[in-house]
């Protein structure tokens, strides 16, 4: 098909569509088979009018513009007319069947689309820049009431030109997703309207949305708000985000800052620039957040500091409706430049709180594990793409989570090699396991590697800590109040805590600070307004370390410790017992103070990765992981079947982590061979039972210690004779008298009105209970544990709680928890030890 020449002059005088009418003339409907199996071709055959898809036998000459009388090779292709809002042909676009070649297009005009539908003027229009997209959309939501236009080239200045062209006399509504920034600058000024939506309008239609859902949910835009006019611009930047319109001016976002410009609007023709004024360095509004229940809300914002980091804080709304200047000084700490003139700062908060972002978020008050997925400070891992859930607080925090090397690194370059060192394994193994507690249903709890200096107890927290993050960062100290340590627990949810030298921290508050830990919950605190605050919570294995044990370290303090603190935080030797301090072996170098220079050395090169793919691993599949957890946790209290409750409690905390490093190996991150995670915890938690006691309840054995020692200390002052033979002359005075002694039977006798001082910190009631089962308690009244017995100078028989002598010679034992007295535990039976007691050997290698 040969078209006439037209010359240049005569093109102008017959304006932008001269000779388009000729254009096809003698063009036929094409055939499916001319279509030639073409998928992209066929699928237009199927959706267009038969006569709309024309075939084309000969090549096609110029009529317009610069380039008349040149030929296009368009012999054998399938053409479709390209329409102006009138219906008049004002081009064509040509496509070559099976070809990946650019499509031919003769359009002098610029501003011709391909039109889908009735071309009503009342119907509204849908503007695209690719045919297969319209056509998809027009397939799924035909209707009368709506009419579809393609721009034919592959050009986004040619679609702002069709969509000027087309709005004039319709209503044209371009859909873009979230993420098309760009779209929206480029047709802004238009007399248009954007319909944004979280993803791609063919997405959620062939999804089953109705068009009227997706405009319901949707944000539409009137670009005609939205002009792009930064004449004071040099560089002619474009602009990060569509300009937000705002009182007599309206904020700009640049790559070098956020800007509050206003202009002289008087001429429409002529738009100049008036005033600028910096706000601060380039920050983006990515969402606005909420909670389940449509409270909290928030924005999440993201910005970079001068290092080129990137931060991200969901903010809560309600900062901005107190002292402004809290959350300003938080956006400043974490490296946004702010201005320092104070009506431009405030600039910063109407953006904030009134930009017109679409997309939406949950947020939720806790890090951790959030149905399926495991939220980070920085974003969440696991659960699909269903929802964006991000993290929101009142102070924007530096995640401890980061990355150097590789996966493999670390794992072959160090974790691998230490698979027969039983504490670092132990701990390793630690810094996967608070992940499980949610699955478990485990408070959690902690551990204390206990020994002398150098012993390598830090070095050991170091390379748990690697799992996570740089050591020197993720690792935290006891040098802390109990509130500070509440909000870093807090931060720490659902994961590992390494707490470094507990002689750091006031002995006053360890005992209450350990509680708070290991129960899991902070303090009550309420509102200005006196209403309740909801206390911080939390879920976590800590390890933490020291020269003494919280038994000592409290005492200095005057303070005891009882069973519930040695439970929830069990102490275990940091020496392996075979001469190497901390190692059970030298793997790494000649002796040990080298074997720990390259271990320190390795953990602050290689850190991170492994956490990342471990939460990777277990958010996959939270059935398949619940399931594999319980099963490991189960297999190992097999091995100890008959512990007492209290031990049966601290062992299965033991448990979750060999359960945590054996599945950690299963996922190849530690390279470990299956066993060897559980071995070394064995070993570890055979010392803690070594020490504590393997049957019998930890505190019987206090409480019977703590009887004792009052007697031991007090026998001969506060303990008046009471014996036959007994002459008053040469009694010594007794002062604060707590009871009697008598020398005949050597038993002693408290005084019902004190004994309950005596027993402090325990309860009387369980003491008396305890001296009884151990049979070290004289009782004629059963139902009052007590004795009437004759005393000097008194006339009736006094009621006492007698103590018998034995308890002076009682020793307690490990292993039954009863020995020295006749008394048997019931039910109670020991379980002997497989392994040898580690002792405190080999103190000549310095590990640090």
């Amino acid at each position: 098909m040969n078209t006439t020449p037209q010359t240049n002059a005569h093109e102008k005088a017959r304006a932008d569509n001269t000779g388009a009418d000729t254009l096809l003339q003698g063009c036929k409907p094409a055939t499916q088979g001319q279509l030639a199996n073409d998928s992209f071709l066929i699928k237009t055959y199927s959706m267009v009018e038969p006569e709309r898809l024309l075939f084309v036998t000969d090549d096609t000459t110029i009529y317009h513009g610069d380039d008349v009388g040149k030929t296009e090779p368009t012999a054998g292709t399938i053409a479709i007319a390209i329409t102006d809002k009138q219906g008049n042909t004002v081009g064509a676009v040509f496509y070559t069947p099976n070809n990946k070649a650019k499509s031919i297009v003769i359009d002098p005009t610029g501003y011709g689309a391909i039109v889908i539908g009735n071309l009503n003027k009342a119907n509204e229009l849908l503007a695209f820049d690719d045919l297969e997209k319209g056509i998809d959309t027009y397939q799924c939501m035909a209707a009368d009431d709506l009419t579809f236009i393609v721009s034919p080239q592959k050009t986004r200045q040619y679609l702002k030109k069709m969509v000027q062209h087309w709005s004039s006399g319709s209503q044209v509504t371009v859909p873009m997703t979230l993420d098309d920034k760009g779209l929206i600058n480029l047709l802004a000024g238009v007399r248009a309207q954007a319909l944004v939506t979280v993803a791609d309008i063919v997405t959620m239609l062939q999804a089953g949305e109705s068009y009227d859902t997706i405009k319901a949910g949707a944000d539409i835009i009137q670009l005609a708000d939205t002009a792009y006019y930064p004449e004071w611009r040099k560089d002619e930047a474009p602009q990060l985000n569509a300009p937000m319109v705002y009182e007599d001016g309206r904020f700009e976002l640049y790559h070098d800052g956020l800007f509050f410009v206003k202009y002289d609007l008087d001429d429409p023709a002529n738009i100049t620039f008036k005033f600028k004024a910096f706000v601060c360095s380039p920050i983006e509004v990515i969402a606005k957040t909420r909670d389940k229940s449509s409270a909290t809300w928030g924005r999440l914002l993201q910005w970079h500091d001068d290092d080129s980091i990137l931060h991200q804080w969901s903010m809560p709304l309600s900062l901005l409706q107190g002292d402004a200047r809290e959350y300003r000084r938080e956006l400043a700490s974490q490296g946004l430049n702010i201005t320092t003139n104070s009506k431009q700062r405030n600039y910063l908060d109407d953006y904030i709180q009134n930009y017109p972002i679409h997309k939406r978020a949950r947020c939720v008050d806790k890090l951790g594990w959030d149905g399926e997925q495991y939220i980070l400070a920085n974003g969440a891992i696991g659960g699909g793409d269903k929802e964006l859930i991000v993290y929101q607080s009142a102070n924007a925090i530096n995640s401890t989570i980061a990355q150097q090397g590789t996966l493999a690194q670390w794992r072959d370059k160090s974790c691998k090699l230490l698979a027969e060192q039983s504490r670092f394994v132990f701990s390793i193994s630690c810094a996967f396991a608070g992940q499980l507690l949610e699955l478990l249903d485990d408070d959690g709890g902690g551990f204390h590697m206990l020994g002398s200096s150098s012993m390598g107890k830090s070095l050991s927290l170091k390379l748990a800590a690697s799992v996570w993050g740089n050591p020197d960062k993720y690792v935290k100290t006891w040098r802390s109040t109990d509130n500070a340590l509440e909000g870093t627990a807090s931060e720490y949810n659902d994961s590992f805590l390494p707490l470094d030298e507990i002689s750091e921290c006031d002995p006053r508050i360890v005992g209450k600070t350990v509680y708070m830990l290991a129960n899991g919950q902070g303090k009550g605190r309420s509102t200005t307004t006196g209403h309740n605050r909801i206390a911080k919570t939390w879920r976590i294995i800590f390890l933490s370390n020291g020269e003494e044990s919280l038994q000592n370290f409290m005492a200095q303090a005057g303070q005891k410790t009882n069973a519930g603190i040695e439970v929830r935080v069990a102490h275990i030797d940091a020496d392996a017992g075979k001469g190497l301090k901390a190692f059970d072996s030298l793997v790494l170098a000649d002796t040990g103070a080298a074997q720990a220079d390259k271990i320190k050395e390795l953990s602050h090169t290689y850190y991170g990765s492994a956490g990342i793919a471990w939460l990777e691993h277990i958010t996959a599949d939270k059935t398949a992981t619940t399931a594999t957890a319980k099963e490991l946790v189960s297999d190992f209290m097999s091995h100890y079947p008959k512990l007492a409750p209290q031990a049966h409690r601290v062992a299965k905390r033991f448990a979750i982590v060999a359960t945590a490093g054996e599945m950690a190996t299963q996922a190849n991150i530690t390279g470990w061979q299956a066993g060897q995670a559980t071995t070394a915890v064995m070993t570890c938690l055979d010392n803690w039972l070594d020490n504590y006691g393997r049957d019998g309840e930890h505190e019987q054995r206090q409480i019977i210690e703590h009887i004792k020692a009052f007697i031991e200390k007090h026998g001969s002052s506060r303990f008046q004779p009471c014996h036959s033979n007994a002459y008053q002359d040469f009694e010594s005075k007794i002062t604060d008298r707590a009871g009697y002694h008598n020398y005949n039977t050597g038993e002693y006798y408290f005084s019902t009105s004190t004994f309950e001082d005596v027993c402090s910190p325990f309860n009387k009631s369980k003491v008396l209970q305890v001296l009884d089962d151990a049979g070290l308690l004289n009782v004629t009244e059963s139902d009052r544990k007590t004795c009437k017995v004759p005393l000097p100078f008194e006339k009736n028989r006094k009621r006492v709680y007698v103590v018998k002598n034995d308890i002076l010679s009682y020793e307690t034992n490990k292993s039954t928890g009863t020995a020295g007295t006749t008394h048997t535990q019931k039910g109670l039976d020991p379980v002997p030890s497989t392994k040898t007691p580690l002792g405190q050997l080999g103190q000549n290698t310095t590990v640090c």
